[in-house]
């Protein structure tokens, strides 16, 4: 509880929406938060495809072990202290299935559906005899592992929330969509509204600012095409916690680094000037995970699928596929 405690008290002291026309689901923003409270600290950040010397198995082996279900289950066990390493979006992907099983006492959410968010991470189980693995925008695991608004895109098929975003602007010309657009100054991007309209427990997607630090304007990006002399897009997929001043806090696995063993599962923060885009995606249905039952395993989402290698989505491709009209 002491990682979730500020962000619990100022949820709690939530007199209505966040914003006006905003929904907040407080029960299930507090499952979010003890759910992050069940996980370890650190365990270590990694994206690798094989065990190495610093990990015995990897982050894809670890939410395998982590998801336990049998077809004789009518529901799943999660076990957090099982999903060691672990990077980002399986942060994110574990928080909402350990969320969903502390949020879900009258069981809405039913056995298809659970067995259709288990992740297939290339391992053979009784569900997936053959240990196929499943590559951006496939099945539930694939589009919460997506880039881009991966997870606000699944949350959105599923009818279990909405998504609201901000874009800071392209800093250089040969990345602007129109010959108007404008990037933000640094008090203008402070002062947005979108940081008013964040509540903790919201999932978070950052596109990173690195035009300061690294000369890059990746975080104008939304995906990664196949020109390597593009700029690709370079994110992170969060649950946000809140802010103060102009510090954003929020927690994930957080990582790379010089020594990723003794990273992972924790608390980080960035000031708002580091951040160019970002998608916040709300669930105030959580019972609609129960339609993950018609998301069959081999189901694709083209337009999540593309962002892995093949092209880069436009903002108002982005907004179409979130359900954002305003």
């Amino acid at each position: 509880m002491r990682r979730t405690l500020i962000a619990l008290l100022a949820l709690l002291c939530l007199t209505g929406a966040a914003s006006a026309g905003d929904k907040v689901n407080k029960g299930w923003q507090q499952a979010v938060l003890s759910a992050i409270d069940s996980f370890p600290d650190h365990g270590g950040y990694y994206t690798g495809s094989k065990p190495n010397e610093l990990f015995a198995k990897t982050t894809w082996r670890g939410l395998h072990d982590a998801y336990q279900m049998t077809s004789r289950d009518e529901r799943p066990r999660f076990d957090p202290m099982q999903a060691q390493p672990s990077f980002c979006s399986s942060a994110t992907y574990g928080v909402i299935i350990k969320a969903l099983l502390i949020w879900d006492t009258k069981h809405r959410i039913k056995h298809a559906a659970w067995v259709n968010m288990k992740p297939r991470v290339g391992i053979a189980d009784e569900f997936n005899p053959d240990g196929v693995g499943q590559d951006d925008g496939v099945g539930f695991w694939g589009r919460a592992n997506a880039n881009g608004p991966g997870l606000g895109v699944l949350v959105r098929e599923l009818g279990a929330g909405y998504s609201f975003t901000a874009y800071r602007g392209a800093k250089s010309e040969r990345n602007r969509e129109t010959p108007d657009e404008r990037y933000l100054n640094d008090g203008e991007w402070c002062a947005h509204g979108i940081w008013q309209r964040a509540v903790p427990g919201d999932l978070m997607k950052i596109f990173w600012n690195r035009n300061e630090s690294r000369g890059s304007d990746s975080g104008a990006i939304i995906g990664c095409n196949n020109d390597k002399t593009a700029d690709q897009e370079a994110g992170h997929s969060v649950i946000f916690m809140g802010c103060e001043g102009d510090t954003v806090t929020y927690w994930s696995s957080n990582g790379p680094g010089k020594h990723p063993e003794l990273m992972g599962y924790s608390m980080g923060r960035c000031h708002k000037n580091d951040i160019q885009r970002v998608v916040f995606t709300r669930i105030t249905r959580p019972e609609r995970f129960n339609n993950a039952r018609k998301m069959a395993p081999t189901d694709v989402n083209a337009y999540l699928r593309d962002l892995n290698g093949v092209r880069h989505s436009s903002t108002a491709e982005m907004l179409y596929q979130l359900g954002i009209r305003d």
